[in-house]
């Protein structure tokens, strides 16, 4: 296992925070992560936003997707890094690769664009458990293997 296997975030993660930086003041096409306990997806606005800053974040945690920076934007919100998959300059669809200026590779190779396998059997333990949730149960142990 390398050094940049280790590390977390990568030098690369540090490198797309320094482009970011460069684009304060600039407005960009944010690519949001949407994620719940049974499915991620993304949110792609459309319409550009202004960052603004990008701050520290004091609680960088990566078992709950949160980097250690912070985006401020012209919307009033701040946006950790790791709820974002994809910043880019001059369009929110299919940007050239020089325009993005932040993806999360992670996410995008490891959830977003991951094989998945899709059942009658998953569908239904997906749906068994997102229920029992709603209704205050505890998943049972087998629901739990699956």
């Amino acid at each position: 296992m390398s050094n940049e296997e280790v590390l977390w975030p990568s030098a690369a993660y540090h490198q797309q925070v320094e482009q970011l930086r460069c684009l304060i003041g600039q407005p960009v096409y944010v690519v949001e992560i949407n994620s719940t306990e049974i499915n991620a997806g993304v949110h792609f606005s459309g319409k550009p936003l202004v960052l603004l800053a990008i701050v520290d974040f004091p609680r960088p945690d990566p078992y709950r997707q949160l980097c250690p920076h912070l985006l401020v934007l012209d919307d009033g919100r701040g946006l950790n890094l790791g709820r974002v998959a994809r910043i880019s300059r001059s369009s929110a669809y299919a940007p050239a690769q020089e325009d993005i200026a932040f993806i999360n590779q992670e996410f995008v190779e490891n959830i977003l664009l991951a094989p998945r396998r899709f059942s009658r059997e998953r569908v239904a333990d997906t749906t068994r458990l997102a229920l029992g949730e709603m209704l205050g149960r505890s998943p049972s142990p087998p629901a739990l293997e699956n």
